[in-house]
């Protein structure tokens, strides 16, 4: 503290709360309760029994990746530096600049700038982040043409502290023709799509780390059409060191015994993958289920897994309708080598019922609801409750003083501990928050100083192994 207070970064103002102002060295507050008022601490989450927190932001025990990389001449830190060549022989170089949660680290990259034969019209976009898993990233590289299609490279990133880290190009997938029935999947041009223009969705494309040597890139895709199946899907899978992909067929959907049928008719769409341990992967939709798949099978199926909860409907106000945006209000994320978590922030009344409160003064009351559930392909598997958060608990909160009293938003967990949840809290202005609901305490409130949106969508890694 006085050395903080000797510093100039903080002091004490009114009601003799702990200030502190912006500068380049204090990236974050921590913050925990003590019987005199507030204190600062080093690691506030050894109390709780939970894995040490790191010490200096270069060695974060995980990191929350922002979906969009940042040009960049220089390199931002050389031990996570890897450079390869495209498709169209360019050079490529990445590296990362970590930080620990709530703030989110950001991927850095330098594209050899000028044009390739053929190339000459083509604008490159990115690279940005599809997915990511452990200490292995999953790029995407768009060339978009004045006069013909797009084409797109795919690169596998892969950090680790017993080895350098390497980024490496992916063949072409061109699977994608078998999912298209021929009078529906020509282009307008009439011809066929190259490999090279065959474009994954961050949607529906996973990366699964199997062990320390075996990775997989999954995609996820169902055949359209009038008379296309419901109760398949085809999965084109990458295992990194391979030449091709391989696609594996009319892989079926099951629902369990009980169902009403009509489950994969409102599981319209994915809108993440969540890998589980080193086996699973899981193609969520936030507003009904989750298609759960076991990687380790030699005949891999779907298992159409409900969510605890349906999102609460408004009482009348078709603004307050649930957004399509699932990821807005609810995250998955592993909570072990055969466990989700699931989190939910939902509206609540108030005089503490579910739904939106039709009173002035509490139209942005809501809860934090945790669920964890034990994955399985074949036994029957019940989501748990574990985890309740009221928003006048966490208004209360020591460090809350000043920041708005509105419905937070794009909830994370941490792939190092699941009772940790970083949140991001928007009036005019951004905060990021990061929370213990198993304490029911704030552990870090950091304001953040980037383009609102890259908050928005990020993704749980462990670059630093």
């Amino acid at each position: 503290m006085k050395l903080l207070t000797r510093l100039g970064l903080c002091g004490f103002g009114r009601f003799g709360l702990l200030t502190c102002r912006r500068s380049i060295g204090l990236r974050s507050l921590h913050l925990v309760p003590n019987s005199g008022g507030l204190e600062t601490q080093i690691d506030p989450r050894e109390s709780s029994g939970s894995p040490p927190a790191a010490t200096a932001a270069a060695d974060p025990p995980w990191e929350m990746l922002s979906l969009y990389g940042r040009p960049s001449d220089s390199v931002v830190d050389s031990s996570t530096m890897a450079e390869c060549q495209t498709s169209t022989g360019k050079q490529l170089r990445v590296s990362f600049g970590l930080a620990v949660p709530p703030a989110s680290s950001f991927l850095h990259y330098d594209l050899a700038a000028g044009s390739t034969p053929g190339e000459e019209d083509a604008e490159e976009k990115g690279p940005t982040i599809m997915a990511a898993h452990g200490d292995s990233v999953l790029l995407e590289i768009r060339r978009s043409h004045r006069w013909y299609r797009s084409t797109f490279d795919y690169f596998v990133y892969r950090a680790g502290a017993a080895r350098r880290p390497s980024l490496s190009l992916l063949p072409a997938c061109d699977y994608y023709e078998k999912f298209e029935e021929p009078e529906d999947g020509a282009p307008e041009d009439g011809a066929p799509l190259s490999p090279r223009e065959q474009m994954l969705l961050k949607e529906t494309t996973g990366l699964l780390r199997r062990g320390e040597d075996e990775l997989l890139v999954v995609s996820l895709n169902f055949m359209y059409g009038s008379c296309a199946p419901r109760d398949e899907a085809g999965l084109c899978v990458f295992r990194l060191g391979e030449r091709e992909w391989e696609f594996k067929e009319a892989v079926p959907i099951v629902l369990d015994e009980g169902s009403k049928g009509d489950e994969l008719r409102q599981w319209h769409f994915s809108e993440s993958v969540v890998p589980i341990g080193d086996r699973f992967l899981c193609w969520v939709n936030y507003l009904s289920g989750f298609l759960l798949c076991d990687m380790a099978e030699a005949s891999p199926k779907l298992r159409y897994v409900p969510l605890p909860v349906q999102p609460h409907k408004s009482r009348g106000c078709s603004c307050c309708e649930p957004e399509p945006d699932g990821q807005k209000f609810r995250n998955m994320c592993v909570a072990g080598t055969d466990i989700v978590r699931f989190v939910t922030i939902d509206p609540r009344c108030c005089c503490g019922g579910p739904g939106t409160s039709t009173c002035v003064h509490s139209q942005s009351a809501f809860t934090v609801t945790s669920w964890t559930l034990s994955l399985s392909m074949d036994k029957p598997i019940t989501w748990v409750k574990d985890g309740v958060l009221d928003c006048a608990e966490l208004w209360a909160q020591p460090g809350y003083e000043g920041l708005p009293r509105v419905q937070i938003q794009y909830p994370i967990v941490s792939s190092h501990n699941p009772n940790i949840i970083c949140f991001r809290v928007k009036d005019r202005k951004v905060w990021m928050l990061e929370v213990d609901i198993k304490r029911k305490a704030i552990l870090s409130i950091i304001p953040s100083t980037d383009e609102p949106w890259t908050s928005c969508y990020q993704l749980p890694a462990k670059l630093r192994g």
